[in-house]
């Protein structure tokens, strides 16, 4: 079980928890629980999925591209200067780079392009053709790219970073929510007993808790949203 699985498996039921002592209805506790879950492994978990890989293949691609330039510049040789690269601790590079043993190292580089799927990984692809067919210095020729992998990085980083902020918010957002209606649950009592009586107001809880999960629904898909360049194939 993922780690993120677990997360979300604490947050349904904390949700789920509220909701009881909210609303005294366990229907609607164990509806949300549901309805949480269901989210999550249905829609959440994939586009979280894809999130993670993209990153996990952007710094892949930074380091296995910088690597081979560098040996390549330096033994002058694909097959060292392959053999550098995929050295990074990264099972799935490895695993691509296992089921093509029976290619040619110039091939396999390029059959890793449908893997990394990036912009910057084409750019890499047609500096070795020209390497190929020119020779030439490789770094000198690779300048542009060293300079677009560097920017790319950065703005990877710089992107998780005020990511994170924005989690911190929001998360410090939604427990003050929680807590105002906790509070109201319990300092307040019997004037809440009271408003409990009406079936508006316990609709009013639930879409309180449907609006919750609307904003983290939001939240994921703009929080997922990478501004990097991916390979448009042609």
């Amino acid at each position: 079980m993922k780690r993120t699985d677990i997360i979300w498996c604490l947050i349904s039921l904390f949700v789920a928890i509220a909701s009881f002592l909210t609303s005294n209805n366990f229907i609607i506790a164990v509806s949300l629980l549901l309805i949480y879950i269901l989210y999550y492994f249905l829609i959440a978990r994939k586009k979280l999925d894809k999130y993670y890989s993209k990153i996990d293949r952007i710094h892949t691609c930074y380091h296995f591209i910088n690597s081979f330039l560098v040996t390549l510049s330096v033994k002058e040789s694909f097959d060292e200067a392959y053999q550098s690269a995929i050295r990074i601790d990264n099972k799935n590079l490895n695993d691509q780079s296992e089921n093509m043993n029976n290619l040619n190292i110039y091939d396999r580089v390029n059959c890793l392009r449908s893997y990394f799927n990036l912009a910057i990984y084409k750019m890499f692809l047609n500096i070795l053709d020209l390497y190929q067919d020119q020779g030439g210095n490789v770094l000198t020729m690779s300048g542009n790219l060293i300079r677009e992998c560097t920017r790319t990085e950065k703005t990877l980083s710089e992107t998780l970073s005020i990511g994170k902020k924005h989690i911190v918010e929001f998360i410090t957002l939604w427990i003050m929510s929680f807590s105002i209606i906790l509070f109201m649950r319990f300092a307040i009592t019997d004037f809440y007993v009271l408003m409990l009586k009406e079936p508006l107001f316990i609709i009013m809880l639930f879409i309180f808790y449907l609006v919750c999960l609307g904003s983290i629904h939001l939240f994921i898909g703009r929080y997922t949203n990478l501004s990097i360049k991916e390979d448009n194939g042609e």
